[in-house]
């Protein structure tokens, strides 16, 4: 019987401790099956526990991080505006503004994309799936890139054929993929290069593949391009909070699709989604 009892009341102390908060030590299972069961559930839990802490401990680093480079400029500008005032130039005060403005659109965007995070992670969004034609919808989106491409001097094209099937989604959350994958494409790529989105059926799915001839990124990063606030190579932004790319896999996420990137080093990047011709 004590054989029984005793470690019962080690997972018993065990689940008072995690459900404070505290740290739960290793050790063995022991016990008869289901005890040891019951055991090994709750080491799977420690560690998932332990990873989602992790995650959110960087998450905050990053939004911290994100908030306070603009912040500190934004309050630097503005004070030398009040300081200095009936002392600069016209220009000056101008570039001033300019670069406060800059530095305000930072922070707007930084706050409207963890909004729309946490919503998407929250389970609030509504998904509202129709038929509806993608190929049209990349040629809009497409359209609205051209004048940014052509400012960079980046060819953006558009390659399907034109009786590819309708696809079941949220046309307004498809819309934010195609425009955030695109973004990043233009992002990343220089001068004289081309971005270009391409659609082909694949069964019963329509297969969307956005490429680009940019810097590309390495193979040891590739696993966690999609992670929020990851910053190494090409995702070390200069604006915004690298947040984009993580959008897009919790929207294709609710849309019960994947996403993949196949990428090499100062070749570039293709990234390639999925969606269903049926609901």
């Amino acid at each position: 019987m004590h054989r029984t009892i005793e470690p019962i009341r080690r997972l018993a102390a065990i689940a008072d401790s995690l459900g404070k908060g505290r740290e739960v030590p290793d050790f063995q299972p022991e016990g008869v099956l289901e005890t040891r069961q019951a055991a090994q559930a709750f080491l799977t839990m420690r560690e998932r526990l332990r990873r989602q802490v992790q995650q959110r401990t960087e998450m905050l680093a990053g939004v911290s991080h994100d908030l306070r480079t603009p912040l500190a400029s934004l309050h630097g500008y503005l004070e030398t505006l009040l300081i200095k005032e009936g002392t600069l130039s016209a220009e000056e005060q101008r570039s001033f503004l300019d670069i406060a403005l800059r530095q305000s659109e930072r922070l707007r965007r930084l706050v409207g994309e963890l909004f729309e995070l946490a919503t998407l992670d929250s389970h609030e969004t509504q998904v509202h799936c129709e038929m509806f034609s993608l190929a049209e919808l990349v040629q809009d989106v497409a359209q609205k890139f051209q004048l940014i491409a052509k400012q960079k001097q980046v060819e953006l094209h558009t390659q399907f054929h034109a009786d590819l099937p309708f696809v079941w989604g949220d046309i307004g959350l498809i819309e934010r993929v195609l425009e955030n994958l695109i973004e990043n494409a233009l992002r990343y790529t220089p001068s004289g290069g081309t971005v270009t989105l391409a659609l082909s059926q694949q069964e019963h799915q329509v297969l969307v593949r956005i490429t680009d001839t940019g810097c590309g990124i390495p193979e040891q990063d590739l696993p966690y391009i999609f992670d929020r606030f990851y910053r190494v190579g090409r995702h070390q932004r200069s604006e915004g909070a690298g947040l984009g790319l993580a959008i897009t896999k919790r929207i294709l996420e609710l849309h019960g699709s994947w996403v993949e990137v196949d990428s090499s080093v100062k070749v570039g990047t293709t990234i390639a989604f999925c969606l269903s011709t049926s609901s």
